[in-house]
C-alpha cells in the first residue's frame, strides 16, 4: 500500500449532504464549541454576524464600522492572544487562525460598505489585530487574506461553524461551505485511490479506479444540490464578504483553489490537459499562493520533482522539457487490458461532468442574475477561468 498523503480535511459526515440548502432551519446547532482562542473565538462566532447586522442598519455605518474595531483590538490586546495562538497544537491553531483571517476581512469589507478610505480601512483594522495576523502566518505560511482553506478546509462547520450572516443567510452560508468540504472529502478519496494505482506495484487498478468514479460521482451529487437547490437571494447577502479584498490586489477564497480538484485533474488527464488547455497550469503555477499549501505543493512536487523552489514554474511549461507522464496514472493504466481502459475512461467523464456543472453552477449564481463579478482577477472573465479545466469545448446548455 502506497502511503496516504496527511492533507488537512474534514471527516465525511455521516448524514452525507443531501440536507444542504434544505432551507428547514433558521439556526445552526453549535453543541460542540470549538474556541481555541477563548473570548477572541466566542466573538467570532457568537457576535460578529450581531455587530455586522448592526453595521448595516446604522445610519452612520463609518462611525459604527470605527466603534466595532476599537473594541476589538481592545479585546486582543487585554487576552494576550499571541502567546496562547502560538502554543495552541496544530488542529487548535489552524481553527485560530481561522478566526483571525475571518476577523480581518469582516475588517475589510464592513469597511468597504461603509465607504471608509484605505487610510482609514488600515486604521480600522488596527495594530493588534494586523499583529495577531502575521504571527499566524508566520507560523503556517499562507495568502494574507481569508483563504479557501481557512473558510472551509480548517472552519469547523459541522459543529461550530464561522459565518458572517445571521438567521436563513446564515445557515445557507453555513451550507455553502460544508458543501465545499463534502466535496473536498470526496475527492481526497479519489485522490488516494489513483495514487494508490500510480504509486503501488501492488494496486489492483480495477478496484482503484471504481472506487474514483464512484467517490468522483458523490461529488457530482453534492454540487447538483449547489445547482438546484442554492437560494440566490441568500446566496447574495454572504456572497460579498468572501470577494476580492476592497483594498488589496488580493483574491478572495474561491472554489477556484481546490488543490484536491487539481491533483485529480493532474492524476487522471494532466498530459491531455497541458496539451489543450495549458493555461490552467499557468493559472496554478501564478496563483499557488491561493490554494492549500502542502497539497499544492506536493502536486509540484510531482510535476517538477527536481526542481528546488515549487512556486516556480517549470521547465515543461514553456517547452523546454517533455510534460512529466510519470506525474498521471496514464503509464500504468496503458499496461493494462480494455476494461481498465474503460474505468479509467469512467473516471474522466465523471471528472468532466464535474468541471462543467460547476462551471454552470457559478455561472447562474452570478453572471446569469446580474451580480457583479468577484474572486477573479479585472483582467479575467470568469467564463475563461471556469473553462480552463474542460478539456472539449464548452456547448451551451
Amino acid at each position: 500500500m502506497v502511503d496516504r498523503l496527511s492533507f488537512p480535511i474534514p471527516e465525511r459526515p455521516p448524514s452525507g449532504a443531501q440536507e444542504i440548502f434544505s432551507h428547514l432551519t433558521d439556526s445552526i446547532d453549535r453543541r460542540q464549541p470549538k474556541r481555541p482562542l477563548g473570548p477572541v473565538s466566542n466573538f467570532v462566532t457568537d457576535q460578529l454576524p450581531y455587530c455586522i447586522a448592526e453595521i448595516k442598519a446604522s445610519k452612520r455605518p463609518d462611525q459604527a464600522v470605527k466603534a466595532l474595531w476599537r473594541s476589538t483590538n481592545a479585546m486582543i490586546a487585554a487576552t494576550d492572544c499571541e502567546a496562547q495562538l502560538l502554543g495552541l497544537p496544530q488542529s487548535e491553531f489552524e481553527i485560530a487562525k481561522t478566526d483571525v483571517e475571518y476577523l480581518v476581512n469582516c475588517a475589510y469589507q464592513i469597511s468597504a460598505f461603509a465607504g471608509l478610505q484605505p487610510v482609514d480601512a488600515e486604521l480600522t483594522v488596527g495594530e493588534a489585530l494586523s499583529r495577531l495576523a502575521r504571527l499566524s502566518r508566520q507560523r503556517q505560511p499562507s495568502v494574507d487574506v481569508l483563504s479557501y482553506e481557512d473558510m472551509i478546509l480548517t472552519n469547523p462547520l459541522q459543529s461550530d461553524p464561522r459565518v458572517y450572516c445571521l438567521g436563513s443567510a446564515g445557515v445557507e452560508e453555513r451550507d455553502f461551505c460544508l458543501g465545499h468540504q463534502h466535496v473536498e472529502s470526496e475527492l481526497q478519496s479519489a485522490m488516494d485511490a489513483l495514487l494508490e494505482l500510480r504509486d503501488s506495484d501492488e494496486a489492483d487498478a480495477r478496484q482503484c479506479l471504481a472506487l474514483c468514479v464512484e467517490r468522483l460521482e458523490s461529488a457530482n451529487c453534492v454540487l447538483a444540490r449547489f445547482f438546484e437547490h442554492m437560494s440566490p437571494d441568500l446566496f447574495g447577502q454572504f456572497r460579498v464578504f468572501y470577494g476580492k479584498n476592497p483594498y488589496k490586489d488580493r483574491l478572495g477564497p474561491s472554489g477556484r483553489f481546490s488543490a484536491r480538484i487539481v491533483a485529480v485533474s493532474v492524476l487522471l488527464i494532466g498530459e491531455e490537459l497541458f496539451r489543450q488547455k495549458p493555461q490552467f497550469y499557468r493559472d496554478v503555477f501564478r496563483l499557488s499562493e491561493y490554494y492549500p499549501q502542502r497539497c499544492i505543493h506536493e502536486v509540484f512536487r510531482w510535476l517538477s520533482p527536481d526542481q528546488e523552489s515549487m512556486k516556480l514554474q517549470p521547465n515543461w511549461l514553456d517547452g523546454r522539457a517533455d510534460f512529466p507522464r510519470f506525474a498521471t496514472i496514464s503509464p500504468v493504466t496503458e499496461r493494462h487490458g480494455s476494461e481498465i481502459r474503460r474505468l479509467r475512461g469512467s473516471c474522466v467523464s465523471a471528472l468532466d461532468r464535474f468541471t462543467r456543472l460547476h462551471r454552470r453552477t457559478a455561472l447562474k449564481y452570478t453572471i446569469e442574475p446580474g451580480r457583479p463579478i468577484v474572486g477573479v482577477e479585472a483582467s479575467e472573465s470568469i467564463e475563461s477561468v471556469l473553462s480552463q479545466r474542460l478539456l472539449r469545448a464548452v456547448h451551451q446548455s
